[in-house]
Order: structure tokens, then C-alpha cells, then sequence
């Protein structure tokens, strides 16, 4: 297996520079197709309330995409031509308010989805649950970038969540190509010593040997939340191990439940530091 299509979207205008270069890095070390996928929104109508007799447009959404339309186009045509890689640039003029709805249409034809973080204390006209939807929807690993800083993209250090779940094993085996790569790939367990079933084993060895038989230079962990959360003790891992990507299941529990109780998913899309490939 092997990312021979790479779909990034490009409407979150602040990290330009950074999906874009992220793009044809991949792009490059894949030898493979990247397309650009830039979606100009339907105007949103909210419907009357009391006694307005007409709803409500707001066309500011369409409005900041069509004006950035060029200078998108642009950055990501330029930089593609000059690593010499194979691709092509989508403009979408969507029939629908929601970024994600294309991304989602799109995405199911490519091995790979490329995002960015929305920021959540900015109003960027990207949906604020943008990555959310994707991962849950798309059908295909979805690779977000945090959206502050230079994402490290060499991926030579790779923290792998692993629960023995249906999750953790899509994202496990949709991230293969960057496990092969990488120099160490640790098979994280947090808290394994709450699982019955795990006594007197070694949490996560079954999915490290079925590692190994790839190439993949994989090691298990064990990691204590020690009061944390999973998604506090995840992201403190990685920081800890100087992990430049993280590769988990998204979204185990169902969102409802995440949303009431909390969750790993929940909490690292919020408090992203560093790249993270995610599948469902």
C-alpha cells in the first residue's frame, strides 16, 4: 500500500503556507498525485424568527472564499511545479453552506485527506467541527495538521494509540506507509493495567509482531494516565517521546457519548501540538 492520491483542502486561509508545503512534501515522498481542493460555500439562510417576515442571508462565507480564490490557486500551482509533482487544482462551487459536505464527496476517491485545525477563537468561515465531520464521514485517514507552528513532516518518531479497537486497527493499517518509513514506531497502550484481559501479556505485542512482518521498526508502550484523561496522557506521551505524529482511532465511543462524557477524540482536536493522522 501506498498514498498515490492525496487530497488537501485549502480553505483554511491562515495555514496556507503550511498545507501547502505539507502537500508537496507528501506529495513527494509518496510520489504521488496531490489534488487542491478549494470549496466557495452556498450563502447561508437562517429562517425568519418572530415577526421578520423574510430569513436572514449571510454571504459572508462565499464572499472571503472568492476573494482569497486567486491567491489560493496561486500558492498551491506554484509550489506543486516546483517540486516537479503531479497534480491538479479543484475550485467548488458548492451548492450547500458546509465546507466539509465536499471534502467529505471528494475525499472518498483518495488515499489519503490532508487538513488543518480550525482555530476555534478565530472565525476563519470554516465549520468549527470541519475536522470532526471529515474523520467521521470521509471513509479514508485524514491526516490534520495543528494550526499554530511548522509542522515537523519527516514522521521519524511515531506514537501509535492502540486499545485493541475497530478504530485503532483502520487507523493502524491506513497509516502503513508512514509506519514503514519511520524510524521507531512505539504501540501505545494507556492504562493497560485496567484490562482484565491483559494480565500477565503485553499490551499491544499482537499488533507489533503483525508490525514487525511489514518493516515497520515497532516497540510497545505502557502509559499510566495517572489522573489524566486518555487524551491528556496521549498528547503528554508524545511530547515526552518527541513523537512528530500521532496515529489513532477517532472517535471509539460514539460522538454522543464523547460529547457528554468527554473523550480522547474530543480532547485532542482540541489541544492539537503536533501532526496526527486519525481514521473511523
Amino acid at each position: 500500500m501506498a498514498y498515490k492520491t492525496i487530497l488537501v483542502c485549502l480553505n483554511e486561509i491562515s495555514r496556507l503556507n503550511q498545507l501547502v508545503a505539507a502537500a508537496a512534501a507528501l506529495g513527494r515522498t509518496y510520489d504521488a498525485h496531490v489534488s487542491g481542493l478549494y470549496v466557495i460555500p452556498s450563502v447561508q439562510v437562517y429562517p425568519s424568527v418572530g415577526f421578520e417576515a423574510a430569513p436572514q442571508v449571510f454571504e459572508g462565507n462565499r464572499t472571503f472564499f472568492k476573494e482569497n480564490l486567486a491567491k489560493t490557486k496561486d500558492a498551491f500551482e506554484t509550489a506543486m511545479r516546483k517540486q516537479g509533482l503531479s497534480f491538479d487544482f479543484r475550485s467548488v462551487d458548492s451548492s450547500t453552506p458546509i465546507i466539509a459536505d465536499e471534502v467529505i464527496a471528494q475525499g472518498r476517491a483518495a488515499d489519503l485527506i490532508l487538513l488543518s485545525q480550525t482555530d476555534s477563537g478565530e472565525m476563519s468561515g470554516v465549520e468549527r467541527d470541519f475536522v470532526e465531520q471529515v474523520v467521521m464521514a470521509a471513509g479514508r485517514p485524514v491526516l490534520v495538521l495543528p494550526f499554530k507552528g511548522e509542522p515537523k513532516l519527516d514522521f521519524s518518531e511515531v506514537i501509535l494509540g492502540w486499545d485493541g479497537g475497530r478504530e485503532a486497527a483502520c487507523a493502524t493499517f491506513d497509516a502503513l506507509p508512514i509506519l514503514k518509513s519511520a524510524k521507531r514506531v512505539r504501540v501505545l497502550r494507556i492504562d493497560p493495567q485496567k484490562d482484565p484481559s491483559l494480565r500477565g501479556k503485553v499490551a499491544g505485542a499482537d499488533i507489533a509482531e503483525t508490525l514487525a512482518r511489514h518493516g515497520v521498526k515497532a516497540e510497545t508502550m505502557a502509559y499510566p494516565t495517572e489522573g489524566l484523561g486518555e487524551g491528556q496522557a496521549l498528547l503528554r506521551c508524545a511530547s515526552d517521546n518527541g513523537a512528530d505524529l500521532i496515529v489513532m482511532g477517532a472517535y471509539g465511543h460514539s460522538r454522543l457519548t464523547e460529547f457528554i462524557f468527554g473523550g480522547a477524540t474530543r480532547h485532542i482536536l482540541a489541544n492539537l501540538d503536533r501532526p496526527i493522522l486519525m481514521s473511523h
